[in-house]
């Protein structure tokens, strides 16, 4: 059992919380995104206080100081050390685009949208928060290993969706911007969101087949978030 807080491993693991040290690793902090992990063959290490939750060969008993010390939260029993994703733009039906999102909670929350309204891929752009930030994984939960995440450049994977007979919709309220409900569902859908403050360029809006906007009362904005799950339900399969 490890027991010290200064123990090599368990400084190694700690970092884990700040991007630069993750490299090829990350910290999972809730049970769900463990055993999603561990069902996709991406469980890297186990580490748990007392008893092994489930057999795994590279586990790690820790006391609960230490669990305390590598979670930053209090009382864990558990917590696992994942994989990166396998990733790749093998889009079905429904696609969403993410532009620049800074907020890793939205991300998180896009991703179990587009699992819930059956989305089955998610591309970001490289300038978009990170996907393995805790806020993100959390939030996700087991989606984040049941949606195809992709990173790419907008313009290139707009011209491959259409390539592949998509339709793509951008997201902005312009005065040319359809209304969300007078758009029919297509067989192939992708959509995008756009950055949190400035919402999606001017410059993907003039490659996308559409602009659309949602129709809201006494407002004139969303969450992202919030509007990314309108418009997966809207349009989901």
């Amino acid at each position: 059992m490890i027991s010290s807080l200064d123990n090599k491993k368990v400084k190694e693991w700690t970092k884990l919380h700040n991007k630069k040290y993750r490299g090829e690793e990350f910290l999972l902090l809730d049970e769900k995104s463990i055993l999603a992990a561990k069902e996709n063959n991406l469980l890297k290490t186990l580490i748990y206080v007392d008893e092994l939750p489930f057999e795994f060969n590279d586990a790690y008993e820790v006391n609960q100081e230490v669990m305390n010390k590598i979670s930053k939260e209090e009382n864990k029993k558990y917590i696992g050390i994942g994989l990166p994703l396998k990733e790749n733009n093998n889009y079905q039906k429904r696609v969403m685009i993410l532009e620049d999102l800074q907020d890793p909670l939205n991300i998180g929350r896009i991703i179990e949208g587009c699992y819930l309204f059956g989305f089955d891929s998610i591309v970001l752009t490289n300038n978009s928060a990170d996907i393995y930030n805790s806020k993100c994984l959390k939030a996700a939960g087991e989606a984040f290993y049941k949606v195809n995440i992709y990173h790419g450049d907008v313009k290139e994977e707009i011209k491959k969706l259409k390539e592949n007979n998509f339709k793509v919709y951008a997201t902005g309220l312009k005065d040319y911007s359809l209304e969300m409900y007078d758009v029919k569902k297509n067989d192939k859908m992708a959509f995008i969101l756009g950055n949190e403050g400035s919402g999606v360029k001017e410059e993907t809006m003039n490659i996308s087949d559409e602009v659309i906007k949602i129709d809201m009362h006494n407002i004139d904005s969303l969450n992202v978030a919030m509007a990314g799950a309108i418009i997966m339900y809207r349009f989901s399969i």
